[in-house]
Parts: structure tokens; C-alpha cells; sequence
């Protein structure tokens, strides 16, 4: 398991000169950094986080409210996965109850969040379910440790034909769904139980707590809203502009996406220049470059692709996942020095699945 975000950072090697050295796509932030650096990712993490945005955008988003979870709380989480989590291996992770390791404290402290988030999500678990996230990022990463994904997999997988289901890229579809599935929730135990085993929630919360002046992480609770995994996408916005384009989930191959191509890019083009930007501008939003994701989806169950959404803005830093786009060697085309650009899996790739997590793997030599 990687190195914490908050250990790299208390090591690394600080220089004068100011270039970047190195990619640092999926959250890796150790190796030279320079002062200046490490303070422009603060910032600009803090500065993307959902409350900044999302009353803005209130129209074009899914449905949200918030709830709060305060620096007591937050340190309270990083204990527990320092404690029982950090640098265990996936297999120890999935079979480590953290419920059986708490202390009487954290008992009454975990039940006390709980009962808050709880009152708070009622408003969509009533009647359907809920995705929850803090501020920054959500807890994605904590469904590969949990026991039942792999009976989410497996329900996806046996919706395809037999002659189907040892196709790889079948079963990287099915993978990235059941991943999805695994977000939706019901209750507050099944949203603290990902927060706890999260190692993205833990990096966030690491960072949150160097800022106690600013502490203003919350939890927030949106309606869940069904998205087929090929209909995600990752847009790079410099100054203002749209001005890169990536399929979301790139290790997979879709058909109707590479049908839909110039359909997709147009129509998502046109929602972020004429609803987006005006909105953002209006509302005085005070990012002029950022990684914004959208989604498509139906209107109704039998309808055409036809409604847009903004999933949620991220910092336009080498540390956002840049998807198909290279952070180190096409920084120029996500300032938009080259022209707008939308790529996609334009074919399957074999061997797709090695670049896995190692949990992933392992559950699929299982089944």
C-alpha cells in the first residue's frame, strides 16, 4: 500500500527552483517538492471542495444536503485507520473489524456521528438510497476491502451470458459497476464503515486537520442517481475554458461510446459552455481552472441519453487522476494551447485487468 499522503509530504525534499520534476497523477505527492507547491496543493484541494460549488450548480447536480462532521470527528477517523488500516496489506484489511477494535470512547463518539448522518440522509434513504462523501473526494477505494463486494461483482457478471463472462473486458465493466453499486447506501453504519477503511478519506482527512482555522469538511449527501460506467467523463478547464475531454473510466472499452463519440463531445461541450460556465461565473465561483467530471444519462428508463449532470470539481493539479490525458507530457493541451481534444478507449486492451488493484485481483482468481 502506497505511503500517506501526510508522510510524503513531511519528507519530501524541498528545492529552489520552481519547474515540476516529475507526474504526479493518482495522489502521489512524494519525491521534490517545493514549498510553493505543497502550498499551492493545499489551497487548491481545499479550494475545490464541494460546499464552494455545489449551491451554485444546484440545477445541473444531483440533489444534496449536507451534514456536519467536525475536526473532532475527523480525528477520531484518522485515528482509527492509523491505527488499525495504515499499511496493511488488502486480504488483512478485508477481514480487520474495526467495530470489535474501537475503544468505549470511540464507541459513543461513533454513534454520536451515527445518529447525525443518519437524521440527515433520511431525506433520500427513505423512499431510495444515497452516496456519501466528504467534502473532497469520496471513499471509493473502500468497497475493494469490503466482503461484499464481491457478491456485487458477481451479481453483474451474471448478467451476461456464459460465453461472455470470461471476456475481459466484460468483466472490467462488471467490476467498475459492482464499485459503483457498492456506493450506494442506505444506512450511516454503511457509510462509516467506508470511511474507515479508506485510504482516500484518511489522505483528505490528513490534510483537512493541518487547516484547523479552516476546518470545514462536511458530509455530503446526495441523491443517488444511476450512471453507466462508460457515460462518466473528466473535463480540464484553464482560464475558463473546456478544453480537454476524457473518457472517465479508461480501461474500458465501449462500444456505444466509440458509436456516440462526436454526439457525447458536442452535447457535453454545449452544457458546460451554456449552463456551466455562465452559472459558475454568476455565482462568483473563484476557480478559473480546475477537473470537472460529468455524467449521461437517461431522463426515464427507455429514454435516449439526453441528461447532463456535473458530478463534482476537482482540483486541476497533478495529483487529479488525469485519465487519458498526460499531466508530465501534455500539460499544454489541458491549458488549451492545442486545441480542444476528447479521447476514449477507442479499443479493447489486453491485459487491462493487471493494472487492477491487487485486491481485484485476488478476488478473481477466487470465483
Amino acid at each position: 500500500m502506497a505511503a500517506n499522503l501526510a508522510d510524503q509530504l513531511k519528507h519530501v525534499k524541498l528545492k529552489k527552483i520552481r519547474e515540476p520534476t516529475r507526474d504526479y497523477s493518482g495522489l502521489k505527492t512524494g519525491g521534490y517538492l517545493t514549498e510553493d507547491e505543497i502550498k499551492d496543493y493545499d489551497d487548491n484541494v481545499l479550494a475545490a471542495n464541494t460546499e464552494h460549488w455545489v449551491d451554485i450548480l444546484r440545477d445541473v447536480t444531483f440533489p444534496t444536503v449536507t451534514a456536519p462532521f467536525n475536526f473532532e470527528d475527523a480525528k477520531l477517523f484518522i485515528d482509527v485507520y492509523t491505527r488499525l488500516y495504515q499499511n496493511k496489506d488488502p486480504g488483512q484489511s478485508t477481514d480487520l473489524d474495526w467495530q470489535t477494535h474501537l475503544k468505549d470512547e470511540e464507541k459513543r463518539h461513533i454513534n454520536t456521528i451515527s445518529e447525525r448522518l443518519g437524521k440527515a440522509m433520511s431525506i433520500y434513504t427513505t423512499k431510495g438510497y444515497a452516496f456519501v462523501k466528504l467534502s473532497s473526494r469520496s471513499a471509493k477505494d473502500a468497497p475493494l476491502i469490503q466482503k461484499r463486494f464481491k457478491s456485487l461483482y458477481i451479481n453483474r457478471l451474471s448478467s451476461f451470458e456464459e460465453s461472455e463472462k470470461g471476456n475481459e473486458n466484460v468483466k472490467i465493466t462488471c467490476l467498475l459497476q459492482a464499485g459503483f453499486d457498492a456506493l450506494r447506501v442506505k444506512t450511516s453504519f454503511d457509510v462509516i464503515d467506508m470511511f474507515i477503511r479508506s485510504e482516500r478519506v484518511y489522505q483528505d482527512l490528513l490534510l483537512a486537520v493541518k487547516h484547523k482555522d479552516n476546518f470545514t469538511e462536511n458530509f455530503i449527501i446526495r441523491e443517488f442517481v444511476d450512471i453507466d460506467v462508460d457515460m462518466e467523463f473528466r473535463g480540464f478547464v484553464f482560464d475558463g475554458e473546456l478544453n480537454a475531454l476524457s473518457q472517465y473510466n479508461y480501461l474500458l472499452f465501449s462500444k456505444r461510446l466509440n458509436d456516440k463519440q462526436e454526439e457525447i463531445a458536442g452535447k457535453i461541450r454545449e452544457f458546460y459552455n451554456s449552463v456551466v460556465r455562465p452559472k459558475l461565473t454568476a455565482g462568483e465561483y473563484f476557480l478559473q481552472k480546475y477537473v470537472i467530471d460529468f455524467a449521461v444519462t437517461r431522463s426515464d428508463k427507455e429514454g435516449s441519453l439526453d441528461k447532463l449532470w456535473v458530478i463534482e470539481i476537482n482540483p486541476f493539479l497533478n495529483t487529479t487522476d488525469g485519465a487519458l490525458f498526460s499531466w508530465e507530457k501534455e500539460r499544454d493541451i489541458l491549458e488549451g494551447k492545442q486545441g480542444f481534444q476528447f479521447r476514449i478507449v477507442q479499443q479493447t486492451k489486453p491485459g487491462s485487468l493487471t493494472m487492477m488493484p491487487q485486491s481485484i485481483r485476488e478476488l478473481l482468481k477466487s470465483i
